[in-house]
């Protein structure tokens, strides 16, 4: 394995997109430092000074000599683990996520983070066009949704 960089993950409690860069980043056991950010965005001004957006996961790279680099999306982050530190080590022959219910909980915590996205537009468009009851209805369903999302996110940690 080669030399491990300095590694910080700008993390908040809670998201299934951190979770899963935690996962992996125990899986292959480096150390990192976990900077928490605040659940409200516009109070991240930390991780957005560093990566320019207010969301995470970002994982910010440190290497002497080098200017750091900076992932900001899971899905790199987790390309980027697996190609310098090598894909962890599958136990028993199980996979890496450790079994299809953790596959499973990924890919419903994305497909939750879409519907979420899908029903806050909605309720979004509904409110500009004055039909309030409807607007009132999807953005309750869309907090039903957010809070399914932080359920798996919590069963991923589990893992």
């Amino acid at each position: 394995m080669p030399e491990q960089d300095h590694l910080t993950l700008y993390n908040l409690h809670g998201c299934p997109y951190c979770a899963i860069v935690r996962l992996r980043l125990g899986q292959l056991g480096l150390s990192y430092n976990l900077r928490e950010q605040p659940a409200n965005r516009p109070d991240r001004k930390e991780v957005l000074a560093v990566s320019g957006q207010p969301t995470v996961p970002v994982l910010v790279i440190s290497r002497p000599g080098r200017p750091d680099e900076v992932l900001s999306d899971e899905n790199e982050i987790l390309r980027y683990l697996d190609e310098r530190y090598g894909a962890p080590a599958a136990a028993d022959g199980a996979e890496p996520w450790g079994d299809a219910d953790g596959r499973a909980l990924r890919a419903a915590v994305e497909h939750l983070a879409d519907l979420g996205q899908q029903l806050g537009e909605l309720a979004m468009g509904a409110a500009v066009s004055g039909e309030i009851d409807r607007a009132n209805v999807l953005s309750a369903a869309a907090g039903h949704v957010a809070m399914a999302r932080r359920w798996a996110g919590n069963q991923i940690e589990q893992l």
